[in-house]
Order: structure tokens, then sequence, then C-alpha cells
């Protein structure tokens, strides 16, 4: 009986403590226009007006004021917009210590945007890629596996952090080792793949398209199992690696898992939507619109991470009622935990993340 009041005891603890803990990082979407129309995403369908450059700094402002230390693009092709580089510019100049831009990196390659990144030394670029040239051609366009490999290229040569992430599902998971094998080739330490979502491609997409049946379960999971032994063969960090065990019943099954505890990242991450609508994830964007902690065009920063809606989505999600997810923003700290080999893999690619390509 002790034994549970201790455990109820820490568990209040470590609750009370999230509900205290000022934001680590915000997400800002920068824009929702894209150059490409991949098959698997939906996003770029929905070309909304971008947040002014000057409302993007001022939340920047307002988010180191906070406590924030991590700044993360979302949305859809950041480097459609012109100021992108500026932004991540000014983010590091103000004191942002981490620095994360997803792209598919098909406009790097435009102006001077490779010379302003190649100045920033907190800024980690991951590339979309979702297998060899056929494969990934198929699911985004003619041509864009090749941009994408030339981008990795010269971001390596020009030592800008970079990674690569990829999406498991029925198109992929048997050429992800070719994946781990771009990584290798390019001494890219760090990778991520995470499960195919139906959020992100869009409730009333094809599904049946990109998931697997209940009988593939056995099949996915010998697969994965597979890709983690090689990965670690070929000396590269699977970011992921913590949820890992928990994809093959999601992608089979839909069966979404929780860390023990619940999740923590709506204690630690503040998004910003293009209409300036703030949810403390991705998820709870996708499925509880109705739930926005607040509009930044009509509060400031500080109210809303400190006001009652927050609150609630906190404990919602540390009391695992949350909508769940499995994807490369879930609480990775707290599933990694999980393994202590996880545990410490995830702590050796954070500890080496500022400092991993510039050797």
């Amino acid at each position: 009986m002790r034994d549970c009041c201790d455990i109820e005891i820490g568990m209040s603890k470590l609750h009370q403590q999230a509900l205290e803990r000022h934001p680590g990082g915000i997400a800002i979407e920068l824009t929702t226009n894209c150059n490409l129309t991949c098959k698997m995403c939906n996003e770029w369908k929905r070309r909304k007006h971008d947040i002014a450059h000057d409302k993007v700094l001022s939340l920047l402002d307002e988010a180191r004021a906070l406590g924030a230390t991590g700044f993360n693009t979302c949305g859809t092709e950041p480097f459609m917009r012109d100021d992108t580089p500026a932004i991540l510019a000014y983010a590091e100049r103000i004191g942002f210590e981490e620095i994360c831009v997803v792209s598919n990196g098909i406009l790097l390659h435009e102006g001077q945007i490779l010379e302003t990144l190649g100045k920033l030394r907190n800024l980690n670029i991951v590339i979309s890629l979702d297998g060899p040239k056929d494969v990934h051609d198929e699911l985004r366009g003619s041509g864009v596996y090749e941009k994408a490999v030339e981008a990795l290229h010269e971001l390596r040569n020009r030592g800008i952090t970079c990674s690569i992430s990829s999406v498991i599902m029925r198109q992929t998971l048997n050429r992800l080792t070719e994946i781990v094998d771009l990584a290798a080739d390019l001494s890219i330490p760090v990778i991520s793949m995470q499960p195919y979502q139906r959020e992100t491609a869009g409730l009333d997409s094809d599904h049946g398209r990109f998931e697997f049946q209940t009988e593939d379960e056995e099949s996915i999971n010998k697969k994965l199992s597979q890709l983690m032994i090689y990965a670690e063969q070929k000396n590269v960090i699977l970011y992921t690696a913590g949820i890992m065990k928990y994809v093959p019943p999601y992608l089979a099954q839909g069966i979404i898992h929780i860390p023990p505890g619940g999740c923590n990242v709506p204690s630690r991450l503040l998004i910003v939507d293009s209409s300036g609508e703030c949810y403390p994830c991705f998820q709870i964007r996708n499925r509880m619109k109705h739930k926005s902690m607040g509009n930044v065009f009509q509060s400031p920063l500080i109210d809303i991470w400190h006001n009652n809606i927050h609150q609630e989505l906190n404990m919602m999600a540390l009391n695992s009622k949350c909508p769940r997810c499995l994807a490369a923003c879930s609480d990775m700290d707290s599933y990694n935990s999980m393994n202590p080999k996880h545990f410490l893999t995830a702590m050796i690619s954070r500890l080496m993340k500022p400092f991993m390509d510039r050797l």
C-alpha cells in the first residue's frame, strides 16, 4: 500500500513541476504554402495567409522572455517564405539555442539561402526523405529525390548541421535501410523515422494506400527490428528509437501508446498556427481545434501559456487522456527513459547536437 502511495505522491510532484514549467520551445507555422503536392500529405491544400514578418519576430521575443530556448518552424515548406533565413538568424541572435527546420530541400539551392544558413551555429536542417529515388519520387514528385540528396550534400559540405526524416508506411517499409545507408555515407549521425499519420494525410484521404492490415503486424515488427539492428551496425542513431516497439500495433491495428505517467509535451511546447491560434501539441491542434489556448493577435504569449485552458490540456496529457500520438514530436524523453539503451542514445544525440557537424 505504501509503495502505491509513494508512486502517487511522486507522480503528483512530477505533474506539479510540469504545470509550473516554462516553455522549452515554440513552434511557429510560418507558412501553409508548399512547392510540392506529396501524396501522403494534406497540409499543402490549406494555403492560408502567413503570419507577418514583424509578428513572427515579436513572438520569438515573447517566447524567449518566457524562457524558451528551442524554435521549430512548422507548417509546409518553410523556404516558400523569402524571409525565413532572416527569421532563423534573428532567433539565433536573441538566444535560441536549438533551431530546427524541416524542409523538402528543393528551395535550398536558390539565392543566398545556404550562405545565410551557413552562418548560424544553432541550426539543424531536417530533410524529408522517404526512400530511394523510385519510392521518394513516386510519393513526392519526379526529380525531387535528387534535389533533396543534393541539398544534403551541400549542407554537409558547408558544415551545416542536418538530418533526415522519413515516414514509415506501406510504400517505404522495405526500403528504410537505404535511408540508413544514405545517412551513413554522408556521416549524418542522427535520423528520425515516424509512422504514417492520418492527421497529416487528411482525414478524408485514401489511407488504404499507405496503411497496413491487422495481419501485417508481425511482418512490420520484424522489419523494424531488423532496421534498428542495421542502424546500430551503421553507427546511425535513430532519434525515434523509443517508439519503435509501439509502431507495429499502431500501423496494423491503430493502437496508440502513451508513456507511463502521461505525455509531457504540452508542458514544454507552444505551437502557434498561421491564424495565430495556440496549442500545446500538434495532435491536440489537429483533433481538438475548439481547444485553442488563445490567439496571439488578441493576447500575449505569457497570458496564453499560464491560462486555465493550457492547464486543463496539460493535465489531460499528464493523465493519459489526450488524443495520443506516435510521432517524432512525441514525448521522446519519456519513451527513451523506459529503455536505458534508448535513453543513453537520446542523451548522446542531444549533447552532440550543437557540435556534431562542426568537427
